[in-house]
């Protein structure tokens, strides 16, 4: 890298916080140098509030992919009051940032760990009516799940058969099918859908259902045991137009024919 191209990653990096003391804070959160502390508030340029992050997670590596790498971000710009639904919301990081792309939409998001959750309220909570969020995982249909709670914060994953590691720390809880979460949100119609649920996208491809025909576009991370080939011959069979995602190594990009 020249020192040119450094000075502009510097830059850039700066360029995330709102002040030189939030970058800071982040460095010493993110380099472990806070074991001890509380939660930390950090203030962002693109975001309308200030967000929480907790030290000793992986809080920092979502924070860093949601306002500098920017993975969620739709492919081609979406109408100002767009509806989005971000499945696997986490801490709340990337719906807060398209609350502030997009300060006209209305953004539904469903996260599957309960601490996650509870840290994405509270940082969803200056932003009112225009951020809903529910407690559930994502699945092919409704009923109930267990994960393991041993994985790390960002990476919670359903435990889909028995033969997954025997020392895991299962947690059960609510799951529902996308055509009972947009029935609950009562949603006609979806521009722009993120997900992110770690290897559930296989099972809730397998049944599509009418969900999928009023979702217009969607970002896919694959993750075992979902095959990124596979996830794109089902969306394609839907009418959608779909390529591998550019920003992300293991995302995919899902655009519906405009004539359907």
């Amino acid at each position: 890298m020249s020192p040119l191209d450094k000075i502009i990653k510097r830059v850039r990096i700066l360029s995330v916080f709102s002040t030189p003391f939030d970058f800071l804070k982040y460095r010493k959160l993110s380099g472990n140098k806070l074991i001890n502390s509380k939660d930390v508030s950090l203030g962002i340029r693109e975001a309308k509030n200030k967000v929480v992050l907790r030290p000793n997670t992986r809080d920092g590596v979502v924070f860093w992919d949601t306002f500098y790498n920017k993975y969620h971000i739709p492919p081609v710009q979406l109408r100002d009051d767009a509806i989005i639904v971000d499945l696997g919301a986490n801490v709340g990081y990337t719906m807060v940032h398209f609350a502030y792309i997009y300060p006209k939409s209305h953004i539904y998001g469903v996260e599957m760990d309960f601490d996650n959750f509870m840290l994405a309220k509270k940082n969803l909570n200056d932003l009112g009516e225009q951020c809903m969020l529910i407690h559930s995982a994502v699945w092919s249909d409704d009923g109930h799940i267990k994960y393991d709670k041993n994985m790390h914060e960002s990476g919670y994953h359903v435990q889909y058969n028995d033969s997954q590691k025997e020392k895991s720390i299962l947690r059960e809880v609510p799951a529902k099918s996308l055509n009972t979460i947009f029935s609950e949100f009562n949603l006609k119609r979806v521009d722009y859908l993120k997900m992110d649920i770690e290897g559930a996208e296989k099972f809730v491809l397998e049944k599509p259902d009418k969900w999928i025909n009023i979702v217009r576009m969607m970002k896919i991370e694959v993750h075992p045991p979902a095959d990124l080939d596979i996830c794109l011959q089902t969306l394609k069979k839907y009418g959608f137009r779909c390529y591998k995602d550019d920003k992300h190594w293991s995302a995919i990009v899902a655009i519906k024919d405009e004539s359907q």
